[in-house]
């Protein structure tokens, strides 16, 4: 007798759900458990063989070679580890339920001594800064090789130069804004707050949304 409830469909992928790798340095609130639960050789190959493919409990005891309740034991633990997830629903020929297991996240990588590879905010407004601070200074630089090379500005015959000191830096402000330093200074401003805004919609905050060590 054949059933209308679908046996087996065929579980996404690794690459079809876009899962990123799980990253966890040693010193990370969740290496404990996660090396706790992967001490053991059986947790390693339940979690082994579900990265070749999807499996339910009793295809994983077949494939690794126990018990359907010691699979079950260690899919717990692998589960509250957040290594491994539901993925799809199997059913049996007598209509009952199966879950499907599969790895939560891409290539599981434990790791120690190197440098974090979550981008640091503070560190990118530090760069920021720097490269406004260089921008800043060569655009005096060159507003002032220019000004240098501005022929005198005399007074006519007959009138003294005005001592207002007011005036004369309004004067000397009109200059700047008409001089080369202004436009190196908003092209290069301009420059490097895009840049900052890309690498912060684009990397920093899909970092951000990322589990904690992965």
């Amino acid at each position: 007798m054949n059933t209308l409830l679908p046996l087996k469909s065929s579980p996404e992928s690794l690459t079809d759900r876009d899962v990123d790798p799980k990253l966890v340095d040693f010193e990370d609130a969740d290496a404990d458990e996660i090396l706790t639960v992967v001490s053991s050789t059986m947790a390693r190959r339940i979690l082994a063989a579900l990265y070749d493919e999807p499996q339910t409990q009793s295809d994983l005891a077949d494939t690794v070679e126990t018990s359907v309740q010691n699979v079950n034991y260690h899919l717990t633990r692998l589960q509250e580890a957040e290594l491994v997830a539901v993925v799809d629903t199997w059913y049996s020929r007598q209509g009952r339920e199966m879950d499907v297991y599969a790895p939560a996240h891409g290539p599981l990588v434990l790791f120690t001594g190197a440098e974090r590879t979550s981008p640091s905010l503070s560190s990118a407004l530090k760069r920021l800064f720097g490269a406004v601070g260089v921008i800043a200074v060569a655009s005096v630089l060159i507003h002032a090789h220019w000004w240098s090379r501005q022929p005198t500005i005399r007074a006519a015959p007959g009138m003294t130069p005005s001592p207002d000191i007011v005036t004369r830096l309004n004067t000397m402000f009109e200059m700047f804004l008409a001089g080369p330093g202004t436009l190196t200074l908003s092209a290069g401003l301009g420059l490097v707050v895009g840049l900052f805004l890309l690498w912060y919609w684009y990397i920093y905050r899909p970092a951000q949304r990322q589990p904690a060590g992965g």
